[in-house]
Protein backbone atom coordinates (compact mmCIF):
# COMPACT_ATOMS: atom_id res chain seq x y z
CA UNK A 1 0.00 0.00 0.00
CA UNK A 2 1.63 3.64 -0.83
CA UNK A 3 1.32 6.33 1.04
CA UNK A 4 -1.25 8.08 -0.76
CA UNK A 5 -3.86 5.07 -0.65
CA UNK A 6 -2.85 4.53 3.48
CA UNK A 7 -4.20 8.22 3.45
CA UNK A 8 -7.22 7.51 1.80
CA UNK A 9 -8.04 4.28 3.87
CA UNK A 10 -7.30 6.26 7.21
CA UNK A 11 -9.84 9.06 6.00
CA UNK A 12 -12.06 6.43 4.64
CA UNK A 13 -11.55 4.66 7.97
CA UNK A 14 -12.39 7.61 10.21
CA UNK A 15 -15.61 8.64 8.45
CA UNK A 16 -17.16 5.41 9.05
CA UNK A 17 -15.92 5.14 12.87
CA UNK A 18 -15.98 9.01 13.91
CA UNK A 19 -13.61 8.13 15.64
CA UNK A 20 -10.16 6.10 16.69
CA UNK A 21 -7.44 5.29 19.25
CA UNK A 22 -4.03 5.49 17.41
CA UNK A 23 -3.50 2.23 18.54
CA UNK A 24 -6.58 0.73 16.29
CA UNK A 25 -5.85 2.80 13.47
CA UNK A 26 -2.27 1.26 13.62
CA UNK A 27 -3.91 -2.43 13.75
CA UNK A 28 -6.07 -1.24 10.83
CA UNK A 29 -3.54 -0.30 8.92
CA UNK A 30 -0.71 -2.69 9.77
CA UNK A 31 1.58 0.03 10.76
CA UNK A 32 3.50 1.34 13.84
CA UNK A 33 2.24 4.16 16.07
CA UNK A 34 4.63 6.44 14.73
CA UNK A 35 3.26 5.98 10.97
CA UNK A 36 -0.37 6.64 11.74
CA UNK A 37 1.26 9.96 14.19
CA UNK A 38 2.91 11.32 10.60
CA UNK A 39 -0.24 10.36 8.45
CA UNK A 40 -2.72 11.77 10.91
CA UNK A 41 -0.15 15.11 10.91
CA UNK A 42 -0.52 15.52 7.18
CA UNK A 43 -4.43 14.76 7.60
CA UNK A 44 -5.21 17.05 10.34
CA UNK A 45 -4.79 20.58 7.80
CA UNK A 46 -8.18 19.50 7.07
CA UNK A 47 -10.44 20.49 9.47
CA UNK A 48 -12.94 17.91 9.80
CA UNK A 49 -10.16 15.49 11.57
CA UNK A 50 -9.66 16.69 15.31
CA UNK A 51 -6.65 14.80 16.90
CA UNK A 52 -6.04 14.83 20.83
CA UNK A 53 -4.92 12.91 23.47
CA UNK A 54 -4.28 8.96 22.22
CA UNK A 55 -6.75 9.16 19.34
CA UNK A 56 -8.63 11.57 16.31
CA UNK A 57 -11.97 12.42 16.19
CA UNK A 58 -14.00 12.80 12.64
CA UNK A 59 -15.89 15.66 12.49
CA UNK A 60 -18.53 16.79 9.49
CA UNK A 61 -18.56 19.96 8.20
CA UNK A 62 -20.93 22.02 9.44
CA UNK A 63 -21.47 19.86 13.15
CA UNK A 64 -20.68 22.17 16.17
CA UNK A 65 -17.09 22.90 16.98
CA UNK A 66 -18.16 22.25 20.92
CA UNK A 67 -20.78 19.15 20.81
CA UNK A 68 -21.91 16.91 18.61
CA UNK A 69 -25.62 18.56 18.15
CA UNK A 70 -27.07 16.48 21.39
CA UNK A 71 -30.17 17.15 22.64
CA UNK A 72 -31.59 15.74 25.84
CA UNK A 73 -35.32 15.05 24.23
CA UNK A 74 -33.75 12.96 21.64
CA UNK A 75 -31.17 11.48 24.32
CA UNK A 76 -34.19 9.98 26.41
CA UNK A 77 -35.54 8.16 23.24
CA UNK A 78 -32.63 6.01 22.91
CA UNK A 79 -31.80 2.65 24.62
CA UNK A 80 -34.89 3.55 27.16
CA UNK A 81 -35.40 0.20 28.74
CA UNK A 82 -31.31 -0.12 28.98
CA UNK A 83 -31.02 3.40 30.64
CA UNK A 84 -34.29 2.32 32.93
CA UNK A 85 -32.66 -0.65 34.40
CA UNK A 86 -29.50 1.17 35.03
CA UNK A 87 -31.46 4.06 36.88
CA UNK A 88 -32.98 1.08 38.97
CA UNK A 89 -29.84 -0.63 39.98
CA UNK A 90 -28.32 3.14 40.88
CA UNK A 91 -30.97 3.85 42.79
CA UNK A 92 -30.57 0.63 44.67
CA UNK A 93 -27.50 1.52 46.23
CA UNK A 94 -28.82 4.97 47.91
CA UNK A 95 -29.33 5.08 51.62
CA UNK A 96 -30.93 6.62 54.48
CA UNK A 97 -29.74 10.18 54.52
CA UNK A 98 -27.42 9.84 52.04
CA UNK A 99 -26.22 13.66 50.19
CA UNK A 100 -25.86 12.68 46.33
CA UNK A 101 -25.05 14.56 43.17
CA UNK A 102 -27.07 13.80 40.20
CA UNK A 103 -25.71 14.44 36.72
CA UNK A 104 -27.39 15.83 33.67
CA UNK A 105 -28.33 13.68 31.17
CA UNK A 106 -30.91 11.23 29.99
CA UNK A 107 -29.98 8.41 32.61
CA UNK A 108 -29.29 10.97 35.26
CA UNK A 109 -33.07 12.46 34.72
CA UNK A 110 -34.46 8.48 35.03
CA UNK A 111 -32.49 8.40 38.67
CA UNK A 112 -34.10 11.26 39.50
CA UNK A 113 -37.30 10.20 39.16
CA UNK A 114 -37.18 6.83 40.96
CA UNK A 115 -35.49 8.14 44.30
CA UNK A 116 -37.39 6.82 47.14
CA UNK A 117 -39.55 9.45 48.51
CA UNK A 118 -39.85 7.21 52.29
CA UNK A 119 -36.24 8.41 53.56
CA UNK A 120 -34.83 11.41 53.81
CA UNK A 121 -32.02 12.31 51.09
CA UNK A 122 -30.25 15.50 50.31
CA UNK A 123 -29.85 15.76 46.16
CA UNK A 124 -27.31 18.16 44.69
CA UNK A 125 -27.64 18.75 40.83
CA UNK A 126 -27.28 21.56 38.17
CA UNK A 127 -29.51 20.34 35.55
CA UNK A 128 -33.14 21.96 34.96
CA UNK A 129 -34.63 18.88 34.52
CA UNK A 130 -33.07 16.80 37.18
CA UNK A 131 -34.33 19.96 39.85
CA UNK A 132 -38.08 20.11 38.76
CA UNK A 133 -38.11 15.79 39.11
CA UNK A 134 -36.51 16.20 42.47
CA UNK A 135 -38.71 19.24 43.43
CA UNK A 136 -41.85 17.22 43.79
CA UNK A 137 -40.23 13.99 45.98
CA UNK A 138 -41.30 14.36 49.51
CA UNK A 139 -38.07 14.17 52.08
CA UNK A 140 -35.68 15.00 49.26
CA UNK A 141 -33.62 18.17 50.13
CA UNK A 142 -32.62 19.82 47.45
CA UNK A 143 -29.67 21.82 46.20
CA UNK A 144 -29.17 23.61 42.56
CA UNK A 145 -26.30 25.52 41.70
CA UNK A 146 -27.08 28.39 39.18
CA UNK A 147 -25.75 29.72 35.77
CA UNK A 148 -26.12 30.16 32.40
CA UNK A 149 -29.10 27.31 30.69
CA UNK A 150 -27.70 25.59 27.87
CA UNK A 151 -31.63 24.54 26.24
CA UNK A 152 -29.82 21.20 24.40
CA UNK A 153 -28.41 19.51 27.84
CA UNK A 154 -30.62 21.65 30.37
CA UNK A 155 -27.31 22.23 32.23
CA UNK A 156 -26.59 25.07 34.79
CA UNK A 157 -22.92 26.72 34.37
CA UNK A 158 -21.16 29.55 36.19
CA UNK A 159 -18.48 29.95 38.29
CA UNK A 160 -20.68 30.56 40.94
CA UNK A 161 -22.21 27.50 40.67
CA UNK A 162 -18.69 25.74 40.79
CA UNK A 163 -18.21 27.26 43.67
CA UNK A 164 -21.40 26.11 45.72
CA UNK A 165 -20.85 22.64 43.98
CA UNK A 166 -16.92 22.79 45.70
CA UNK A 167 -18.65 23.55 49.09
CA UNK A 168 -20.92 20.74 49.15
CA UNK A 169 -20.01 16.61 49.99
CA UNK A 170 -21.82 13.85 48.84
CA UNK A 171 -21.59 10.29 50.24
CA UNK A 172 -22.45 9.43 46.41
CA UNK A 173 -21.82 10.72 42.71
CA UNK A 174 -23.73 9.49 39.81
CA UNK A 175 -22.20 10.53 36.85
CA UNK A 176 -23.06 10.27 32.83
CA UNK A 177 -20.98 10.04 30.06
CA UNK A 178 -21.25 10.33 26.05
CA UNK A 179 -18.09 7.83 25.35
CA UNK A 180 -16.60 5.22 27.91
CA UNK A 181 -13.22 4.25 26.01
CA UNK A 182 -10.70 1.75 28.26
CA UNK A 183 -7.67 3.85 26.81
CA UNK A 184 -8.99 7.32 26.54
CA UNK A 185 -11.04 7.80 29.38
CA UNK A 186 -14.55 9.05 29.80
CA UNK A 187 -15.76 11.65 28.07
CA UNK A 188 -18.31 14.31 27.08
CA UNK A 189 -20.03 16.25 24.20
CA UNK A 190 -19.75 19.55 25.69
CA UNK A 191 -16.62 20.93 26.55
CA UNK A 192 -18.73 23.62 29.24
CA UNK A 193 -19.91 20.40 30.79
CA UNK A 194 -16.33 18.95 31.82
CA UNK A 195 -14.96 21.49 34.80
CA UNK A 196 -19.01 20.85 36.53
CA UNK A 197 -18.34 16.87 36.13
CA UNK A 198 -14.75 17.07 37.16
CA UNK A 199 -16.29 19.17 40.34
CA UNK A 200 -19.01 16.49 40.82
CA UNK A 201 -16.00 13.59 40.96
CA UNK A 202 -13.74 15.36 43.51
CA UNK A 203 -16.83 16.00 45.67
CA UNK A 204 -17.96 12.88 46.49
CA UNK A 205 -16.78 9.99 48.22
CA UNK A 206 -18.15 6.70 46.19
CA UNK A 207 -17.68 7.89 42.21
CA UNK A 208 -20.70 5.96 39.93
CA UNK A 209 -20.33 5.92 36.40
CA UNK A 210 -24.18 5.46 34.52
CA UNK A 211 -23.58 4.45 31.00
CA UNK A 212 -25.40 2.40 28.79
CA UNK A 213 -23.60 -0.09 26.64
CA UNK A 214 -23.85 2.30 23.26
CA UNK A 215 -21.61 4.76 25.07
CA UNK A 216 -18.54 1.99 25.34
CA UNK A 217 -16.05 2.57 22.88
CA UNK A 218 -16.82 5.40 21.62
CA UNK A 219 -14.96 9.01 22.06
CA UNK A 220 -16.15 12.75 22.10
CA UNK A 221 -13.94 15.17 22.25
CA UNK A 222 -14.47 16.32 26.02
CA UNK A 223 -12.37 14.39 28.81
CA UNK A 224 -13.20 14.74 32.04
CA UNK A 225 -12.80 11.45 33.70
CA UNK A 226 -10.83 8.21 33.40
CA UNK A 227 -12.10 4.78 34.17
CA UNK A 228 -10.23 4.43 37.29
CA UNK A 229 -11.77 7.38 38.71
CA UNK A 230 -14.91 5.56 39.49
CA UNK A 231 -15.61 3.15 42.38
CA UNK A 232 -18.48 1.68 40.29
CA UNK A 233 -19.64 1.52 37.01
CA UNK A 234 -23.36 0.94 35.94
CA UNK A 235 -24.44 -0.34 32.72
CA UNK A 236 -26.62 -2.56 30.67
CA UNK A 237 -26.41 -6.20 29.86
CA UNK A 238 -25.68 -5.65 26.14
CA UNK A 239 -22.25 -4.44 26.48
CA UNK A 240 -19.56 -6.19 24.60
CA UNK A 241 -17.10 -8.59 26.95
CA UNK A 242 -14.45 -6.99 25.02
CA UNK A 243 -15.60 -3.71 26.78
CA UNK A 244 -16.28 -5.33 30.12
CA UNK A 245 -13.42 -7.68 30.78
CA UNK A 246 -10.71 -5.09 30.83
CA UNK A 247 -12.54 -3.53 33.51
CA UNK A 248 -13.20 -6.48 35.65
CA UNK A 249 -9.70 -7.13 35.46
CA UNK A 250 -8.96 -3.74 36.92
CA UNK A 251 -10.37 -5.34 40.18
CA UNK A 252 -11.06 -2.36 42.05
CA UNK A 253 -13.67 -1.32 40.27
CA UNK A 254 -17.46 -2.46 40.61
CA UNK A 255 -19.29 -3.56 37.17
CA UNK A 256 -22.78 -4.00 37.35
CA UNK A 257 -24.44 -5.41 33.59
CA UNK A 258 -28.10 -5.09 34.19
Amino acid sequence: MTRKERLEETRAYLKVQKSSTIQALADFLGVSHMTVRRDLSTLSSDDSLKIFHGGVLYQEEGEEQHGDGYSLQLAKTAMHEEKLRIAKKAVSLIESNDIIIIDAGSTGEYIASLLPTDIPLTVICYALNIAAVVSSKKNCTLIVTGGYFHQSSMVLESNEGLALLKQNRANKTFITASGVNYELGVTCSNFFERTTKQTAIKSASTRILVADSSKFGVIKTGHYADITDFDIIITDNKIKEDQAEPIRKLGNITLYCV
